[in-house]
């Protein structure tokens, strides 16, 4: 049965589909997540980012699956699931069942995955009824987890105060580095069939918000994925290599990838094409 704290959180986004159910609560199961990290001392060598740390954070008005991190100290035997420890005990004090667990790598990369698993029925058993009939039985909500262990050099941080299920502190990636971040993903993916829309949402994000970039960081994470090994690249090249992407997405198949994340009467999705992405480049700044 969802806990009475959990249900008046999740309560603060409506409950006017399943959809909307599920989004807020991984939402908010990611806070209580996030409160986890912060007690185990995790965020004394890593730093939270990516779309759910905008999210959470920032006011962004998408919703997010997953929680990301990357660290930013060199840890000899980094020991993951001694951090994922203090999440399991957050969520049992909330009398929340929940698995983690890892699935077999295909490939060995530098990024550790963990999934928090938890059966949808039960979370919304007793205040949701008008949607229970609408779940399978082992129907299951997960959030990935993952942490990059490699260190892009040039990342600036600050601490944000997390207020919920109790007072915790962050540490997140400045908003400019948060911009650089989502740049080199978006430079990088060349997943042809898999256009990730949630990537360009959050690209306009930033440019309505001006939010200028880290160049410092980005150049080094574009080098560490091979994308440069010239150290004159500025932000003119930047400009043209983004217009060069942007000529290639289709933009059409972007929306539909983002659109179960947002609401219907969305502001950029009706921005979702090909001559804004190209022409909103001539506006970024480096910090």
């Amino acid at each position: 049965m969802i806990n009475n704290i959990l249900c008046e959180q999740v309560s603060r986004y409506g409950n006017s589909s399943l959809n909307v159910i599920k989004n807020s609560l991984k939402e908010v199961l990611q806070e209580i997540a996030l409160c986890g990290l912060a007690k185990s001392g995790f965020f004394k060598i890593a730093a939270f980012y990516g779309g759910t740390s905008l999210r959470i954070f920032r006011d962004l008005s998408r919703c997010s699956e997953d929680l990301d991190f990357t660290l930013i100290k060199n840890i000899d035997n980094f020991d993951f699931d001694y951090y994922l420890s203090f999440v399991k005990k957050e969520f049992d004090s909330m009398d929340i069942n929940c698995d983690i667990y890892s699935k077999q790598k295909n490939v060995d990369t530098t990024v550790e995955s963990r999934y928090i698993r938890f059966n949808l029925k039960e979370l919304i058993h007793d205040n949701y009824p008008e949607f229970e009939n609408k779940i399978i039985n082992n129907e299951l909500l997960t959030i990935k987890i993952e942490v990059e262990k490699t260190i892009i050099d040039g990342g600036k941080t600050e601490i944000k105060l997390l207020t919920y299920p109790s007072f915790a502190q962050v540490q997140t990636f400045t908003i400019e580095t948060l911009f650089a971040s989502k740049l080199i993903a978006i430079l990088n993916r060349n997943w042809k069939n898999r256009i990730k829309g949630r990537d360009y949402y959050d690209y306009l994000f930033y440019i309505h918000n001006n939010v200028k970039v880290n160049m410092t960081f980005l150049k080094n994470g574009l080098k560490m994925f091979n994308y440069i090994n010239d150290e004159s690249y500025n932000i003119s090249d930047l400009k043209a290599d983004l217009k060069n992407k942007f000529e290639t997405i289709d933009f059409d198949v972007a929306l539909k990838d983002v659109l179960p994340f947002v609401n219907s009467n969305d502001l950029f999705i009706q921005s979702f094409n090909k001559e804004i992405f190209v022409d909103s480049t001539d506006l970024i700044k480096e910090e």
